[in-house]
């Protein structure tokens, strides 16, 4: 096994062939956990190349590769920063534990949080559970598996704001991949992808998002790479709405609240379940369909 993992006062680094290939910040200063580094493996054409950007000074609660319930209870859990800055009660995520556990091919990372009101008051549990997979053909899987319990009262999970419908787990992109390329399975259109209040949401089981990367010398065209992410069938029936962005800079998020309201009963859970394929290239449908098919089936 090439993939190891070790966590150092609540960061953990997963390391493959020697290289980062990611890390999880699950205790961390900022508003909520998540991955500052979503790197590329050996065998993809800029190995080591960070996907991900955390914390960018236009947006500082866009933090890597992170999931979020944007609004609880009409608190906005998602612009913590920017609420926190002007003084405003929004919620964040507080960490709880982490244990990381490494088994056949790949590394588990388990963590509790809760989210709380900056006056103090509670709103909901977090359990999450990722597991990374070991690397093969230039890229690999990650299965995101999140848990939200009410806790002191029913509690109301929605997106929607003048604003838009970002929420979920989402993943804003390195500035070098964007203005990207958007595909989703059969007909389906990504539609508008930018303002954020005017993205249309596409439903899909799943959506990659590739764009170019730096570092290639001369004329020739740029090397390309990207984050396709997988909506498991065990979320239900109907696949979930996407949001995405290619300007002014690279945004997808998987909405599990777009357009609805999801209510908890004090001590009620939801569990969602989401997959991310890391890759080299610019894969074809053909292709993405295989990479979907291997996550449902785990086979990863």
């Amino acid at each position: 096994m090439t993939l190891s993992a070790t966590e150092t006062d609540g960061t953990v680094e997963l390391r493959s062939e020697g290289h980062l290939l990611a890390r999880y910040r699950a205790d961390t200063e900022e508003s909520k956990p998540g991955f500052d580094t979503l790197a590329l493996p050996d065998g993809a054409d800029e190995p080591s190349e960070n996907l991900t950007l955390w914390a960018p000074h236009d947006h500082s609660w866009h933090l890597g590769a992170f999931f979020c319930p944007k609004l609880v209870d009409g608190i906005n859990c998602w612009e913590s920063e920017l609420m926190a800055g002007q003084d405003k009660l929004h919620g964040y995520a507080e960490h709880e534990r982490a244990d990381v556990r490494a088994s056949d091919g790949a590394v588990t990372i388990e963590q509790d949080a809760t989210w709380k009101r900056s006056d103090g008051g509670v709103l909901l549990a977090d359990d999450r559970e990722i597991t990374v997979y070991e690397p093969a053909d230039g890229g690999y899987f990650l299965d995101w598996e999140q848990t939200l319990t009410a806790v002191g009262g029913r509690r109301n999970l929605s997106s929607e704001t003048l604003h838009g419908h970002y929420s979920g787990l989402s993943l804003r992109f390195a500035r070098a991949l964007t203005d990207g390329r958007v595909l989703l399975p059969g007909e389906t259109e990504a539609g508008t992808t930018t303002p954020p209040r005017a993205v249309s949401g596409p439903a899909a089981r799943w959506c990659d998002y590739t764009g170019k990367l730096d570092g290639r010398p001369g004329p020739s065209e740029a090397w390309r790479a990207g984050v396709a992410m997988f909506d498991h069938p065990e979320n239900g029936s109907e696949p979930v709405n996407w949001f995405i962005m290619t300007e002014p800079f690279g945004f997808l998020a998987a909405n599990p609240t777009w357009g609805t309201v999801r209510t908890l009963d004090e001590g009620e859970s939801v569990t969602w379940r989401w997959g991310m394929w890391v890759h080299g290239g610019e894969p074809g449908e053909n292709e993405l369909d295989a990479a979907y098919e291997r996550y449902r089936t785990e086979e990863m």
